[in-house]
C-alpha cells in the first residue's frame, strides 16, 4: 500500500516538475523572443511651434508603428546644436539637424571649436529646406537686415542652428553690437512680436511655418529679403552650404511680394553607434511611398523629401545603414 501511494506521489510529483519546467521555458522563450526585446531610440526635435518639433514627432509616432522591435521617443530641445552635442553624449541617439551644423561639428569648428569634434554623428537622409525667415512688424520699418541696427530682435532658441545663422549674419555684416538680441523660439517669439515686445525675429524652419502664419494672420507683419545683400557682401562664398531660396508672394497673409532669401538643409543625423539595421528600416519605412505621404501630411515643409533628394544636406559620413540603403536606391554608386 505504501508502496502504491509513494508511485502515485512519485508520478504526480513528477509530473508537476516536468509541468513548471515546461512552463519556465515557455517564459524563457517569450523573454528571449525578438518581439519582447524592445530597443529605445531618442529623437532631438527643437522648440515648440518650431518645423524641427514638429518633424521629430512625426518620425518617432510612424516609425514606432512601423517598426515593432524599436520604441522612438521625441525629446524637445533648443534645436540642432544641442540635438548634435546630445548625440555626442549618447544622450540622444538620432536628431533633426541642420548641415551646417553637423559639418561645423563634425569638423570641430565654430560652436564646436573650444568643446571639440563630434565625430560620431552620421548622416541618415534629407528632411527639407531648412528656409531663413526674418520676421518683422511692419510699424518697425526695418526692410533690410541694415536696418536691424538699433533694433531688438530675437535670434532664436540658444543653442539652435536657427540662432547660429543669425550669429552668422549679424557677424558677417558686422552688426553684433548694434542689434539687441534674445533667444526665443517658435511661437515665444511670435508672441513677443504681436505683443510689441521686439522689433523682430528670425526662425530658420520650413515654409509655411507656423510660428508665422501665427504672426502674420494677428498683426500687420513681413519678412526680409535677405539674398541680395548677404550675396553682395561675401556671406555665400563664406559658408557655402547655404543657397538661395525664394518664398512665393500670398505665402503668408500680408507678404504680397517674392521674398528671396537663403536657406540650409534639415537633416536627419544619427549616433554612429545604432545599428546599422535599425537605420535601414528608418530609411525604407520613411522613404516609402506611404512614409512620404505621411510626412507631407505631417508638414508641407517636406515636399522636397524623397529618394531623388535623399542626399541632399550630406556634409558628413553616411551611417552604414544609410549607405546600404542610397546605394540599394540608386543614389550612390553599388558596391
Amino acid at each position: 500500500m505504501r508502496g502504491t501511494r509513494a508511485r502515485e506521489f512519485g508520478g504526480s510529483f513528477g509530473k508537476l516538475m516536468r509541468g513548471q519546467a515546461v512552463a519556465a521555458g515557455i517564459m524563457v522563450a517569450l523573454l528571449a523572443s525578438p518581439a519582447s526585446a524592445k530597443e529605445f531610440i531618442s529623437i532631438g526635435g527643437g522648440g515648440t511651434g518650431g518645423t524641427f518639433n514638429t518633424l521629430a514627432s512625426g518620425i518617432g509616432s510612424y516609425l514606432t508603428k512601423m517598426i515593432s522591435d524599436v520604441k522612438f521617443t521625441v525629446e524637445g530641445s533648443a534645436g540642432s546644436t544641442e540635438n548634435i552635442r546630445r548625440i555626442g553624449s549618447g544622450d540622444l541617439q538620432m536628431g533633426i539637424a541642420f548641415s551646417g551644423d553637423s559639418y561645423f561639428a563634425y569638423n570641430g569648428l565654430e560652436a564646436f571649436k573650444d568643446t571639440g569634434a563630434v565625430k560620431n554623428i552620421r548622416f541618415v537622409g534629407f528632411l527639407y529646406s531648412a528656409v531663413s525667415q526674418l520676421v518683422v512688424s511692419k510699424a518697425s520699418g526695418i526692410g533690410s537686415l541694415a536696418g536691424l541696427k538699433g533694433k531688438s530682435i530675437s535670434v532664436g532658441s540658444a543653442g539652435s542652428g536657427t540662432a547660429k545663422t543669425m550669429d552668422r549674419i549679424l557677424d558677417h555684416l558686422k552688426l553684433t553690437g548694434d542689434v539687441r538680441t534674445s533667444n526665443v523660439g517658435g511661437s515665444g517669439s511670435s508672441d513677443q512680436l504681436k505683443n510689441g515686445q521686439i522689433d523682430a525675429y528670425h526662425g530658420q524652419w520650413g515654409v509655411p511655418a507656423g510660428a508665422v502664419i501665427e504672426t502674420t494672420s494677428a498683426i500687420e507683419a513681413t519678412l526680409v529679403s535677405s539674398y541680395d545683400e548677404l550675396n553682395d557682401a561675401g556671406f555665400m562664398e563664406a559658408f557655402p552650404f547655404y543657397s538661395k531660396v525664394v518664398i512665393p508672394a500670398g505665402t503668408y497673409k500680408g507678404v504680397d511680394q517674392d521674398v528671396t532669401t537663403i536657406r540650409d538643409a534639415g537633416i536627419l543625423v544619427v549616433g554612429a553607434d545604432v545599428s546599422a539595421e535599425i537605420v535601414y528600416d528608418v530609411l525604407k519605412n520613411l522613404y516609402s511611398d506611404e512614409g512620404l505621404k505621411h510626412m507631407l501630411a505631417v508638414s508641407n515643409a517636406t515636399r522636397e523629401m524623397g529618394k531623388e533628394n535623399g542626399l541632399i544636406g550630406a556634409s558628413i559620413p553616411l551611417h552604414p545603414g544609410a549607405e546600404k540603403f542610397w546605394s540599394e536606391v540608386g543614389m550612390l554608386p553599388a558596391k
